[in-house]
C-alpha cells in the first residue's frame, strides 16, 4: 500500500511526542481513547442510464457490498493546560459479492485515512493555537451551508461507504494547515491558514484515489473568521477567505424561541467553485483536436444563498426545511449541451480508436461530475431540503430526509435508523437504512441511473 510522505512525518513525530507526554501509559489511553469497530451489509440496485462504455452498461445492476471500518479516537495533555493533542484515525475496507462495473472500480478496497490530528496550544486564557490535521468549521445547513469556505473532496470509495451521521465528516478530507483564535466576552476572531501542498492532475480519476493532500490542500487559502454573539438570540458571522479563489460570506442564526431557530447564509466568490463542462473543448472534439479535459474553471462571479429553519421538540425530536440556490449552477441551456455531449459519445461508429476515444470521454466526465459532488457541490441552481430526527422512547432514532431539484424534480430521499441496545449489550449499537434516488435519465440525482440501496450494520464500542 502506497503511503504518502504527509502521513509518514507526523507519525514518526507523533510517537515520541507522545512518549514524551506519558501519552502511551496504559491508564491515559483507557480514559482518553475511543475504539469503534463497525461493519455493514448494503444491497444496491441501479438502473440503467444514459452511459454505456464499449457499448455497455459500466455499473452493476445488482450488488452486494460488505464494508468494515475501525475508528480511533482520542485526546492527551502533551503538557498540562498548555499543550494538547487529540487524533481520530480510521481504517477502511470493503468486499463486493460481484466484480464492480468500470465506472465502480477503485484502485484499492482498503484505507487508511487521518481525520483529525491537532496540536492545540494555548497561548493565554483567551488566545489559542491549533496545528496539524485540522477539520474546517461546517456551517448550519445540511445540504450545503454557502459560509462554508474551506471545501474539501471526499476521501472515501466509489461504490459505498459506511452509513451514519458519525461518519459524515470522516469521509470529506481534513485539511493539513493551522488556525489562530482570540476570545473575546461578546465575539471572536479566528484566521486559518491551508497551504498548497499538493496540485490535482488526474480529474479523471475519483477523488477517492487522488493522495490526501490533493484532497485537501491543492489550493492556497486563507480564511479570517468573525462571530458575533453580543445580541441575544443571534449569533452573526463573517468570512473572507483569500488565496486562489477570494470569497466572503455572511451568516445569520437567530434563535426565534427556545426550540425554533432560524438560518440564513450568503457567500460571494470571485472565480467558480467548481469545473464546468466546456463549450470550447467540446468544439474542439468535434473539430477532431481531442484536447485532455473538457472541463474547466472560470473567473466568473457567483453567489450562494440558502435559507432554514428547525424546530425541536420537547423529547429533542428535529425537524427541518431548507432552501438552497446557487448562480454557478447548470442553466438549463448548458445542462442539456453536456447532456447531449454524452449522447453523443455513446454512438458507436465503427472505428475502434475512434469508439476508444469517446469511451475514455465518458469516463472523463463522469469522473468530473463525480468529482464535484464529491467536494460537497451541486450542479442547478435551485433545491429544496427536508430532514427529520426522531427520538423515541427507547433511545431509537429515526431519521428521514428528502432532496428535490426543483429545476428537474429528480428526488435524493432516504431514512435512517439507529437503535443502542442496552444493559449487558450497552456498547454495542444496531443501525439500518435505506436511500434511493428517482427521477428523469438526462436528471442531477438520476444520471448515473435510478438507485436503491438497503444496508443493515452494527457499531461496537470497544
Amino acid at each position: 500500500m502506497k503511503i504518502s510522505l504527509y502521513v509518514l512525518i507526523p507519525f514518526f513525530t507523533l510517537v515520541p511526542t507522545l512518549v514524551q507526554g506519558h501519552c502511551l501509559s496504559a491508564s491515559v489511553l483507557q480514559d482518553n481513547m475511543d475504539v469503534t469497530l463497525a461493519a455493514q451489509i448494503s444491497y444496491v440496485n441501479k438502473e440503467p442510464s444514459i452511459w454505456k462504455i464499449d457499448g455497455r452498461n459500466p455499473y452493476v445492476a445488482d450488488n452486494v457490498y460488505n464494508d468494515i471500518a475501525l475508528g480511533i479516537k482520542g485526546q492527551c495533555d502533551l503538557v498540562d493546560n498548555n499543550l494538547n493533542m487529540d487524533f481520530s484515525f480510521y481504517s477502511l475496507g470493503y468486499y463486493p459479492i460481484r466484480s464492480p462495473g468500470v465506472f465502480e472500480k477503485d484502485k484499492n478496497r482498503a484505507r487508511i485515512m487521518i481525520d483529525r490530528l491537532r496540536f492545540t496550544y494555548a497561548l493565554s486564557d483567551t488566545t489559542r493555537l491549533e496545528g496539524g490535521k485540522l477539520r474546517p468549521s461546517k456551517g448550519a445547513f445540511f445540504l450545503r451551508s454557502p459560509a462554508t469556505l474551506l471545501t474539501n473532496y471526499y476521501s472515501g470509495f466509489k461504490t459505498n461507504r459506511i452509513y451514519g451521521p458519525a461518519m459524515e465528516s470522516a469521509y470529506s478530507e481534513s485539511f493539513w494547515g493551522g488556525t489562530l483564535s482570540k476570545e473575546y466576552q461578546d465575539y471572536n476572531f479566528l484566521l486559518t491558514l491551508a497551504p498548497r501542498l499538493s496540485s490535482i492532475d488526474k480529474y479523471y480519476e475519483s477523488s477517492g484515489n487522488w493522495s490526501a493532500a490533493q484532497r485537501s490542500n491543492s489550493e492556497e487559502r486563507y480564511l479570517l473568521t468573525y462571530n458575533d454573539y453580543r445580541l441575544a438570540s443571534h449569533r452573526l458571522s463573517a468570512n473572507l477567505l483569500l488565496g486562489d479563489n477570494p470569497a466572503f460570506s455572511l451568516s445569520e442564526l437567530y434563535n426565534y424561541t427556545s426550540q425554533f431557530l432560524i438560518n440564513a447564509e450568503f457567500s460571494w466568490h470571485k472565480g467558480q467553485q467548481w469545473r464546468h463542462f466546456s463549450n470550447d473543448k467540446k468544439e474542439a472534439v468535434l473539430a477532431g483536436a481531442f484536447p485532455s479535459s473538457l472541463y474547466s474553471v472560470e473567473d466568473k462571479q457567483g453567489v450562494e444563498f440558502a435559507l432554514g429553519g428547525q424546530y425541536t421538540t420537547d423529547s429533542f425530536s428535529v425537524f427541518g426545511l431548507e432552501y438552497y440556490f446557487q448562480s454557478e449552477g447548470y442553466s438549463k441551456k448548458a445542462w442539456q449541451e453536456q447532456i447531449d455531449f454524452i449522447r453523443l459519445m455513446g454512438y458507436r461508429t465503427g472505428y475502434d480508436f475512434l469508439d476508444r476515444a469517446f469511451d475514455s470521454y465518458k469516463y472523463l466526465m463522469a469522473s468530473e461530475i463525480g468529482n464535484t459532488s464529491n467536494k460537497g457541490m451541486l450542479l442547478s441552481k435551485h433545491y429544496f431540503n427536508t430532514y427529520f430526527s426522531l427520538r423515541n422512547h427507547d433511545q431509537s432514532t429515526l431519521q428521514p430526509y428528502a432532496m428535490i431539484n426543483i429545476a428537474d424534480g429528480s428526488v435524493l430521499f432516504g431514512a435512517h435508523f439507529i437503535k443502542p441496545l442496552q444493559g449487558k449489550w450497552a456498547p454495542f449499537e444496531l443501525y439500518a437504512g435505506a436511500y434511493s434516488s428517482l427521477g428523469g435519465s438526462e436528471s442531477e440525482f438520476a444520471l448515473f441511473g435510478e438507485t436503491l440501496s438497503i444496508y443493515v450494520g452494527f457499531k461496537y464500542y470497544l
